[in-house]
């Protein structure tokens, strides 16, 4: 039997008062095995434990209909009654008493503030999120005060990971998230802002994808502090070492010394990153093409890999090319072909593990109907609907009208200027509406959508990755359909299905409206996968 180690811990509320007869738990991480107590009258709870075991300590404070995790330790910390854990509750126990604080609907937020080891703000940097005992959720990253936005079902229990040195996401915060907070949750790291140095192999290509062989070619780097540097690409090859979440601006000198369009790139992990940097290049005869070139596609991992083969996305969606409509005219993404649109889904659904079966038929279902049948990539609307410049105050003097109800939604949602309307009308496989749900996509991928909304129609890659984050964060329909279904590859009924294509339909459409076909496509996409058992 292993040593047990007695642990001390005494719980006090946030005026500083500890608190006595509270219920409290103890269990091991990822234990159904609880042991319950009530704190002494001095508001200790003493408890044994195994050494080097990983202990979450819950409490139920008064009025609350749950246990919620307020701490997480290692079994092995030092402490007694005159050094215990402190345990601190973010209310004093007067507030819990004074109403039932029932929990909030819906989805709620949870900030988190992310400092190294000396206090500074880590910007840009990587963490992920999961329900407790789920998996992990895309990679989100603070801003620029170091702070990140959770979403995720109230009263859920979370858990908050953090990149490390080692390059790896080590568990840094479990609790419940309640009604969401609006004062940000503080994580420190165990080490300084310098143990974050990551290495970038970046490998030219021409525009036909094969490796660019120009030597001694110019390339300029200005870092987010503005500083400038000058570099030459040797063989094809720039290798770069900048701190994780810094960002850099790469402009590429042509042969006959005119810079290419700057590309914006950011540094995600400490391990060697192999980038792939495409550029409108004729290698054959060392020239560029006419009418002011432009680099093809951003700056990203290069990740390869089949999850949808072609043979199965003819077969669901037809070999016709995407996104042709009028309204596309002019964007790069028009006309795209099947076999041009693939390679950009697999990967950014490699990127984001996106693979489990339902989790993938619901997703493919939804982005149909979403874009048109891949007709389009921004909303056919002209978006005045959306603009304060056409609800004037004096649409509330009749205050229960449908224009005053518009304006009150417009201001709400951070259209305050004229031309907002069309600025942030839909786009994106998802199409993502509104000045507010564009912010938060920003502060989520670090990209610019904000002064620059058209990225989202004009670039394959960030349509599809704004869709994965607007599915999976900003809507949440990903948990919808884990609490769905007891094992995401197992099978199902058809009814039970349509309770979960309604329930998702309803949150990324906020309606019914094509709730018919989505239903429809998903038992499409469906009997396919059951055919073929996959995907391929």
């Amino acid at each position: 039997m292993s040593e047990l180690t007695t642990i001390f811990a005494k719980f006090f509320d946030s005026s500083g008062k500890y608190i006595i007869n509270l219920d409290v738990k103890s269990r091991y991480l990822g234990s159904s095995k609880v042991n319950t107590r009530k704190t002494d009258n001095k508001g200790f709870f003493v408890f044994q434990a195994s050494r080097n075991r990983t202990i979450e300590i819950l409490a139920k404070p008064p009025n609350q209909q749950r246990y919620i995790i307020f701490k997480t330790i290692n079994s092995s910390i030092e402490s007694s009654e005159n050094n215990p854990v402190v345990v601190l509750l973010p209310k004093t126990i007067d507030d819990y008493k004074k109403v039932n604080n029932s929990l909030s609907k819906g989805i709620v937020s949870t900030l988190f503030k992310v400092v190294d080891s000396n206090g500074r703000i880590m910007v840009n940097f990587p963490i992920q999120s999961r329900p407790k005992g789920k998996n992990n959720s895309p990679d989100k990253y603070t801003n620029n005060q170091g702070i990140v936005e959770v979403l995720s079902s109230s009263n859920r229990d979370i858990e908050i990971l953090v990149l490390n040195s080692r390059d790896q996401f080590e568990l840094k915060f479990s609790g419940n998230s309640g009604n969401g907070t609006k004062q940000p949750i503080l994580i420190r790291l165990n080490e300084k802002y310098s143990s974050f140095k990551g290495t970038t192999l970046i490998k030219v290509l021409d525009k036909s994808g094969q490796h660019y062989a120009v030597d001694d070619v110019d390339v300029e780097m200005i870092f987010d502090n503005n500083q400038k540097k000058n570099l030459k690409i040797k063989k094809g090859q720039l290798k770069l070492s900048n701190w994780v979440g810094q960002k850099i601006k790469l402009t590429i000198f042509k042969p006959d010394g005119n810079p290419l369009d700057s590309v914006d790139f950011m540094v995600r992990r400490v391990k060697e990153e192999f980038i792939d940097l495409q550029l409108n290049v004729d290698v054959l005869n060392g020239r560029t093409a006419l009418n002011e070139p432009n680099i093809s596609r951003r700056i990203e991992d290069s990740i390869s890999g089949e999850i949808i083969s072609l043979s199965f996305f003819k077969e669901v969606y037809g070999a016709k090319k995407l996104f042709w409509r009028n309204e596309m005219n002019g964007r790069p993404t028009k006309d795209t072909t099947p076999e041009q649109f693939l390679p950009v889904l697999n990967k950014v659904l490699l990127k984001y593990n996106m693979t489990e079966k339902l989790i993938l038929c619901h997703f493919l279902a939804q982005i149909y109907h979403e874009c048109d049948h891949f007709n389009t990539l921004i909303e056919y609307a002209s978006g005045k609907d959306y603009d304060i410049s056409n609800f004037p105050q004096s649409v509330c003097e009749v205050q229960k009208s449908r224009a005053c109800r518009r304006r009150k939604q417009i201001i709400s949602e951070g259209n305050t200027k004229p031309g907002d309307g069309p600025k942030y009308k839909g786009r994106g496989l998802i199409q993502l509406t509104w000045k507010s749900a564009y912010i938060k996509y920003k502060n989520y991928s670090g990209l610019d959508v904000v002064t620059n909304s058209d990225l989202l129609c004009n670039d394959l890659s960030h349509a599809v990755e704004s869709a994965v984050w607007a599915f999976n964060e900003f809507k949440n329909a990903d948990t919808l359909v884990r609490n769905g279904y007891t094992d995401l590859d197992a099978t199902y009924t058809d009814s039970h299905h349509l309770v979960v294509v309604d329930k998702v339909s309803r949150r990324i459409n906020g309606g019914i409206n094509g709730l018919a076909e989505r239903k429809k496509l998903f038992f499409k996409i469906l009997r396919e996968v059951e055919k073929r058992n996959g995907f391929k």
